[in-house]
Order: structure tokens, then sequence, then C-alpha cells
């Protein structure tokens, strides 16, 4: 997990650094949802809750954006056996919003879970909608890990 850490810091410090020669717009963002883990052997799924830091690179018919996410366990996951579990994630993305207040996005990247059993680094995409409120974005996402392809993440949340 340090190494990933280290990687998406590096990133997004990159990308303030040249800020000024690149055009687009910095957010952030809060999401939660359940981790559905595919597995005979899983009673309940966990709940993560994570922060989103994206910055827009602007395109003619949508937004290009590079994001970052960072989720956490607020609720253990539990096998049949009545053991508990959790799954912390970190994970840098580039995104594709389609244009207009209700919208499509589209999104791939790497994906770093740590759970009880270890850690795992891969490919990562997702797709969803979305609704833009005022100054705020809503929206509801599915994302499948390369990782594990038993590993998913549906979520909800809200950028500003």
């Amino acid at each position: 997990m340090r190494q990933m850490k280290v990687i998406f810091l590096l990133v997004f410090l990159g990308m303030f650094a040249t800020g000024q020669a690149l055009a687009g717009d910095l957010y952030f963002g809060v999401k939660t949802g359940s981790m559905i883990v595919d597995s005979s052997a899983v009673k309940t799924d966990p709940t993560n809750v994570g922060v989103l830091i994206g910055y827009e690179l602007g395109v003619v018919l949508g937004d290009l954006a590079l994001e970052g996410e960072l989720t956490t366990t607020t609720s253990d996951g539990e096998f049949k056996g009545g053991s508990k579990f959790d799954l912390d994630t970190i994970a840098a993305y580039l995104a594709f919003r389609s244009a207009g207040p209700l919208y499509f996005k589209a999104k791939g990247g790497f994906l770093q879970v740590d759970g009880d059993g270890g850690s795992d680094t891969g490919v990562s995409y997702g797709i969803g909608v979305g609704l833009g409120i005022g100054i705020a974005q809503v929206e509801l996402e599915y994302t499948q890990t390369a990782v594990d392809p038993d590993l998913a993440f549906v979520s909800v949340g809200v950028q500003f």
C-alpha cells in the first residue's frame, strides 16, 4: 500500500506543479458504497467510504479527467464462519464524462486492494451515471477490478 500511496502522491503533486500549463479544474468528492465480494464463503459484504480528488483536462464533447480515490471500510464484511474482514482501496483513474447535466461516466486505471489476506494491485475500470445539480455532481458508479474478478464496488458519491 505504501508504494501505491507514494505513486499517487507524486502524480498529483506533479499535476499541481504544472497546473498553470494545464487547462482544467480541480474537484473533490466523497463516496460510499458496498464492496461486492462474489464468493459463497461471504455472508455480508463490507461497506466503504472514500474521498476523491480529480483534475479536469477538458475535451470538446465532454470532460476528460485524472482522478485519485481512496476508500476504507466503515462496516466490516463477514464470512459465513463468523470471522470479519475489511477491504481498503487506493486508485488512480483516467475518467471521461459526457456533456450535459445528465451524463455518462467511464473510467479505467490502476487499483490497489488491501485486506486481511494481503494486498493486490492491478487494472480497474468502471461505468456510471451522474447528474449535475448546481455546483455539485451526484454519481452512481459500478467499478470492477481485474485484481480480483470476484470484487466490485457499487457506490454513490458527490463531488464539488
